[in-house]
């Protein structure tokens, strides 16, 4: 019964339940459409031998008639005429029912409807013929033919024929177990090729099944190899695919948790060794209790931006950002961020400039965001180029139409091939080394924040750099359509 709840016996029932019913009504129909045509064929040939027999005793009776002949030779005529069909009957009656001869040599009683109702049917029909199929009086199923023998429209006698109708139903069990068998021989193959049908269609669905369930007990691993049908092959494919961002996604999560935790562990540890030193009589020493202190808000300071760079990343990629666009003046949020910066640039004896291009067109986006990422990336370039370097901030027309460009380019040691396609991770570090000795350490945040705005602008953002050669960050901005620049105004 358990065997019944597979989607491959199912199919393979539905498909022999069909065949079976087709194949059922087929094979009555034709049966039925054989026993028509064999008792159709036998009465055919019947009315055939009837007709020339009737033919031929036209004479013979004529001669009775005019006492040249006696009834024994018509009796003898006939039995000559039949002596290669002994299955065949007849009997010769006058208009008046009398019999005159019978091919069993003994004369039956007078024709009447009981006995006889194809005569009388032949007498009454314009055809001149009746055709009955019926018991004989020892209970054997005959096919009676009656025809009228004249002489110039004049009904001078009727002739009946009658056949058994054993052979001719024989011959039709003959042609109906041919039917038969063919049906269970095409049967066979449509069972067959519906087996091999389901098992097609099945067998890519269970795989897809034993992978599911593998991937709900942990096994992440886990794929199907796409087979069956072109609509089973893409919906593995696409299962492969969901397959392989569900482990990206789970991978990036652990080693986000594990960063996260790296992350968070240091500052805790900080604090937490000022504050048992504090309470083991560092405060006593007021020089080395302020230092403490001032470590322990400096930690403190960075959890908190940590915390809120987390939050405020989780927010954007989960789609919960304020999501409202309205045309916004690249340019003059360059200058205001290069204004924030200038004095950090010059306590780091860095030179910050600013260039835009003019007749730039505004771009449609946030503006509290937008910020955020020309701070994000001016600020990680201020850690990373020693002191007399230069800072450029630049805004120019972007490589395709309706784009412009923002780009950051610092003289700082740059980055090695090998770290460029993971600057914009979360709390990824290329070298720590090459931070600006005396900078407070970053969440390792900006960059990847800085990444996700972008890219919910619709834009883009990147890195040119080589080592020794300082690096460039650029963003590429949608600009404002003209009707949105028309309806701000």
């Amino acid at each position: 019964m358990y065997s019944l709840r597979t989607l491959n016996s199912r199919l393979v029932l539905s498909h022999l339940a069909v065949s079976v019913l087709s194949i059922l009504l087929m094979a009555v129909f034709a049966g039925r459409s054989i026993y028509q045509a064999s008792i159709a064929e036998a009465e055919h040939n019947l009315q055939g031998l009837a007709a020339a027999v009737a033919n031929f005793l036209e004479l013979p009776i004529q001669q009775l008639e005019q006492n040249q002949v006696e009834p024994k030779y018509i009796q003898d005529v006939l039995d000559q005429m039949f002596i290669d069909n002994p299955n065949i009957q007849y009997t010769v009656y006058l208009v008046d029912g009398l019999p005159l001869a019978d091919s069993s040599g003994e004369m039956p009683p007078r024709a009447n409807r009981a006995n006889a109702p194809e005569v009388f049917d032949a007498l009454e029909n314009p055809l001149s013929q009746g055709i009955r199929i019926r018991n004989d009086p020892r209970g054997v199923r005959m096919l009676y033919i009656a025809v009228l023998v004249q002489r110039e429209n004049e009904i001078i006698a009727i002739l009946r024929l009658g056949t058994p109708m054993q052979a001719t139903q024989d011959s039709a069990r003959r042609s109906l177990l041919i039917l038969g068998l063919t049906s269970i021989a095409i049967l066979t193959a449509v069972g067959m090729f519906g087996w091999i049908l389901a098992n097609n269609l099945a067998a890519p669905i269970q795989s897809l099944t034993q992978a599911a369930g593998k991937m709900e007990r942990g096994e992440l691993g886990a794929r199907v190899k796409p087979a069956g049908p072109e609509e089973l092959r893409r919906l593995a494919e696409a299962f492969n695919s969901m397959a392989n961002r569900l482990q990206s996604n789970v991978n990036e999560l652990r080693a986000f948790v594990a960063n996260a935790s790296h992350e968070l562990r240091t500052p805790l540890t900080v604090i937490k060794l000022r504050t048992e030193a504090l309470r083991d009589g560092a405060l006593e020493d007021k020089k080395i209790a302020s230092r403490f202190i001032d470590e322990i808000e400096t930690e403190i300071n960075r959890l908190v931006r940590m915390v809120n760079d987390l939050l405020d990343l989780s927010r954007m990629e989960a789609g919960l950002s304020p999501s409202k666009r309205i045309p916004v003046d690249l340019g003059k949020i360059a200058s205001e961020v290069r204004n924030t910066f200038a004095i950090r640039a010059a306590q780091a004896e860095v030179q910050l400039t600013l260039d835009i291009e003019s007749d730039i067109q505004p771009i449609l986006g946030n503006e509290d965001q937008v910020r955020r990422v020309l701070y994000n990336l001016v600020e990680n370039a201020i850690k990373h180029t020693p002191s007399r370097g230069t800072i450029e901030m630049l805004i120019r027309p972007g490589p395709k139409e309706n784009i412009l460009r923002f780009l950051v380019r610092d003289t700082g040691p740059g980055i090695a091939p090998e770290h460029i396609s993971h600057v914009f991770e979360r709390f990824y570090r290329a070298d720590a080394g090459q931070t600006r000795p005396g900078t407070l350490r970053g969440s390792g945040l900006g960059l990847a924040i800085a990444k996700s705005i972008v890219e919910n602008h619709a834009g883009q953002i990147g890195v040119n750099s080589q080592l020794g050669s300082g690096a460039t960050f650029w963003t590429d901005w949608p600009v404002a359509a003209d009707e949105q620049n028309n309806g701000s105004s």
